[in-house]
């Protein structure tokens, strides 16, 4: 069955996510933009983080992708929701370690920080890991009540 990625930036993360879509798109992905569809108006860091958040709590998607200028502010706008586990990644290790021991189910980048080629080797990595569950589960369900 073809994985199913939401996708969601602020202005700032516009170009990354953008990147992001194609490249999972031309991977056999199916993508669901949730904006913006351009970076010439500002838009809320913090609006996008929740609509995704509702996005990926609400619909039966594998993960989210999120993108603003540090990856910081939007990973803290959908931390603020029940069942999200966001993860602002900067390298491979990174997005390897959300997977396994934290199952993250948005990875977050900053879009001024990121190169698009190490964003897409910590995308691939974080599909490719499998979450190790165990203990790590009884932190996880801590988080969610």
């Amino acid at each position: 069955m073809k994985k199913k990625i939401a996708l969601a930036s602020d202005h700032a993360g516009f170009e990354l996510k953008e990147n992001i879509k194609n490249y999972l798109a031309k991977k056999g992905y199916e993508t669901v933009d949730l904006g913006p569809d351009t970076d010439k108006v500002s838009i809320s860091y913090a609006s996008q983080g929740n609509k995704l958040a509702d996005y990926v709590v609400d619909n039966d998607v594998d993960f989210g992708v999120a993108v603003c200028g540090t990856g910081l502010g939007i990973s803290y706008a959908l931390n603020r929701h029940k069942h999200i586990r966001a993860a602002r990644v900067a390298s491979v290790e990174d997005a390897h370690l959300a997977k396994l021991h934290n199952d993250a189910n948005v990875l977050c980048f900053g879009g001024r920080q990121i190169e698009k080629e190490k964003a897409f080797e910590m995308i691939d990595d974080y599909i490719n890991t499998k979450y190790e569950g165990g203990r790590h589960q009884t932190r996880i369900d801590e988080l969610d009540q």
